[in-house]
């Protein structure tokens, strides 16, 4: 008992000495950032408050010289305005009507509240407002405290330069007392021989209306004196503006920020002069305002450290408690999962054993994905090739993922075949080729079971003449870069994906020609003319005739038609592409017959044209027509589905239930619901307004959101868990729907 007791003692003792341990390797870091975070927080709040204020005394300069420009501005306005011009105004009373309409429409700032001008030796003035007797302007309609009747003449005829006159209280006639700032402009501007003389009677109040004083200076002032040190005017009319040393108090030589005291009342002071104007520039902000923010972006920050020592403190303790205990489960999973005891060995030896494993499995599992998109690929360029596409921009929404898109609406196949001896370089010959393509022409491979052949289907830009004669370039590079016979095989271009198939036919024609053609060079199908052929079996005949025939919808009339079409086809003598074209097309309308008839039906048993173009005569043509035909007529005794079986909230669910498989796919939705792909796809855009993919890729984008809110995954394992498996592609589109990275939008919400 005593042992035990000791023992335990002895494991508290360490337990709490760890403990101890821990938590001052806690608190000297959390001490350290404290010291430092204060002081730095202080430094940058002080500058943020020094760049508020001297951005609040910049926009004080700009507007006080912006109106100023201004007012110089209606100055050389009115000298150059000729219904202004001394004889002009002067002339009669129409004319100093016109006079006083131009000057009030000069009036363009709320600030000014009158534009008088006054030509000199006159007695008369002319104003925006009215017009008046010079002796009855300063003693009449205005009574300045500070500018006397004599003054007021003096100045209006004998001023030579700009002058701007303090603010004071002056009686209007049959107004209230206003406090207005005079500025007077001889004009013309700048001229040491003025003929007349502009007055602007400016309203102090109005003067930084612009800069939103109440709210920039809820208990400051902002103040303007001249080069006199005289006070122009100030946004709150205090007493201690009435000091005569005022000036020399608050204006230092070095115009920086200080603080002064001012009635019992500290403010925070900057000024500056304006180089334009001559004025100076004076803020005055409440002492108290401005600490303010500094004190309380201190009091969060150490609020801040001292609930992250406390709770740092409570989780040091709690790990401190059960920090073996993920340990010893981490090591019972490693014992199931290897199937024996790791006891006599190293625990996390064994568990690095087992993480390496994992590692190893996920690099194979990457290979392998790797591998199916390659197959992905391919089997999107057969679907391609069989019709299964109704549009080009189905097949980029799809293909995007792998890689697979065509930028231009002209689409041809290009089959190259190489000698069997040079079999060899077919991948290097592969990589050249996809390495030329460019603004011109953009392509991509779809392999082929003929090891000689490699086929391309290209998506090209401009006139026939242009892709011809990009693709005679691209062979002369091939065969001297290769230095080996290649021959290129050419379909025709076409718009229609239904299309495509036959171009692979034409190319696959032309590829034949090179006994004829030579074997070292390009064939185009387009040169071959092989349309040619008797009257006795016209193609167009027959797929009207064929046509009639599917319209009956009667699995008898059908055979009887399709049988004597294929004897015909065996006793016309026609060309061996005309056959395989003319069959090509006859399944075509199978295959849309099925789908008008039966929505959704499954065309996958009638054979396509990767399979059509290893016939070699007329004879399996003809029989490969027949057994589509039977396969086409079974089809007619299966009963039409009801294409309301399968709702949008089914596809849906499923959707939500596959979504973040790595082979998930359109193609994949269809099978599961037995639809075929284009019933699918068109359905679904009819019920929602929007296509599968669309759809397909929201989800994804939703999950990928809530797992970058909710964990620390990679971006990489994210992609991976949402069924993306090109990280590139996911976070381009998730910047195009989100607006943001996925990186930017896990710093938002962190």
């Amino acid at each position: 008992m005593m042992n035990a007791t000791v023992n335990r003692q002895r494991v508290m003792t360490v337990f709490y000495r760890y403990l101890l341990s821990y938590m001052l390797l806690l608190f000297l870091p959390m001490l350290f950032l404290g010291i430092t975070g204060y002081y730095q927080l202080s430094t940058i709040v002080g500058d943020e408050v020094e760049r508020n204020n001297q951005s609040l005394l910049n926009n004080l300069q700009i507007e006080v010289d912006n109106k100023l420009i201004l007012m110089n501005k209606i100055a050389i306005q009115i000298t150059e305005s000729p219904e202004l011009s001394p004889y002009v105004l002067t002339h009669d009373m129409f004319s100093m009507y016109q006079g006083k309409k131009i000057l009030e429409s000069k009036v363009a700032d709320d600030s000014i509240r009158e534009i008088v001008l006054h030509i000199r030796g006159s007695e008369q003035l002319y104003s925006s407002l009215s017009t008046y007797k010079v002796k009855d302007y300063a003693s009449k309609f205005y009574r300045f405290t500070n500018w006397t009747e004599e003054q007021f003449d003096e100045d209006l005829n004998n001023v030579n330069t700009t002058m701007l006159r303090p603010a004071e209280d002056v009686w209007i006639e049959g107004l209230p007392t206003q406090r207005l700032i005079t500025y007077i402009v001889p004009i013309p501007f700048k001229n040491q021989k003025p003929y007349g003389t502009v007055v602007f009677e400016l309203k102090e109040e109005a003067w930084l209306k612009g800069l939103n004083p109440d709210l920039l200076l809820p208990s400051g002032n902002a103040i303007v004196f001249d080069q006199k040190g005289r006070v122009i005017f100030a946004y709150q009319q205090e007493d201690y503006l009435k000091s005569v040393d005022f000036y020399k108090q608050i204006v230092h030589g070095d115009n920086q920020l200080h603080i002064q005291e001012f009635q019992h009342k500290k403010f925070v002071v900057s000024a500056q002069k304006s180089a334009q104007s001559g004025l100076t520039y004076v803020t005055m902000l409440s002492h108290s305002s401005v600490v303010a923010p500094v004190k309380q972006a201190i009091l969060k920050w150490i609020s801040y450290l001292l609930i992250i020592l406390i709770i740092g403190c409570g989780v040091v303790y709690v790990v401190m408690v059960l920090n073996y205990n993920p340990v010893k489960k981490l090591a019972a999973l490693v014992e199931t999962i290897r199937g024996q005891s790791i006891r006599k060995s190293n625990e996390f030896e064994a568990i690095g054993s087992v993480i390496h494993d994992i590692a190893d499995s996920n690099r194979i599992l990457g290979r392998k994905l790797e591998e199916n998109r390659s197959a992905i690929r391919d089997h999107l360029l057969g679907s391609l090739l069989r019709g299964e596409f109704q549009t080009l921009d189905e097949v980029n929404e799809r293909g995007e993922e792998v890689g697979v898109t065509f930028p231009f609406p002209h689409l041809t196949v290009m089959i190259l075949e190489v000698p069997v001896s040079q079999v060899s370089n077919k991948e290097k010959l592969i990589m050249e080729v996809e390495r030329q393509f460019g603004e011109e022409a953009r392509g991509h491979v779809k392999f082929s079971l003929e090891e000689r052949r490699t086929i391309f289907i290209m998506s090209c830009r401009g006139t026939s003449e242009d892709r011809k004669l990009w693709l005679n370039t691209l062979h002369v590079h091939l065969s001297t870069t290769f230095v080996m016979p290649i021959t290129m095989g050419i379909g025709n271009c076409y718009t229609e994906l239904s299309q495509v198939g036959r171009s692979y036919l034409e190319a696959s024609t032309a590829i034949d020609y090179k006994m004829i053609k030579g074997n070292q060079r390009v064939i185009f199908f387009s040169d071959l003319m092989a349309h040619d052929h008797t009257d006795f079996l016209n193609p167009r005949r027959v797929l009207e005739e064929l046509e009639i025939v599917l319209q009956y919808g009667d699995a008898t009339r059908i055979t009887m038609g399709v049988h004597q079409i294929a004897m015909k086809m065996k006793r016309s003598g026609m060309t061996l592409f005309i056959a395989k074209e003319l069959c090509y097309d006859m399944i075509g309308k199978f295959i849309t017959f099925m789908e008008n008839r039966s929505p959704g039906s499954s065309s996958g048993n009638l054979p396509d044209v990767l399979t059509l173009i290893d016939y070699t005569t007329l004879d399996e043509i003809a029989d490969l027509l027949t057994t589509a035909c039977t396969t086409l007529c079974l089809s007619l005794e299966v009963p039409k589905p009801v294409s309301t079986a399968v709702t949008i909230d089914q596809i849906n669910q499923f959707i939500l239930q596959s979504y973040s498989e790595y082979d998930f796919s359109v193609q994949k939705i269809a099978e599961h619901f037995s639809l075929s792909l284009s019933y699918l796809s068109r359905y679904y855009k009819e019920q929602t307004g929007r296509t599968v993919m669309e759809y397909l890729n929201e989800v994804r984008i939703e999950q990928a959101k809530r797992l970058l809110r909710n964990n620390n995954s990679s971006v990489k394992e994210i992609v991976q868990q949402i069924g993306y498996y090109d990280v590139s592609s996911f976070i381009r589109k998730f910047k195009l729907q989100v607006g943001l990275t996925p990186g930017e939008y896990r710093k938002q919400f962190k």
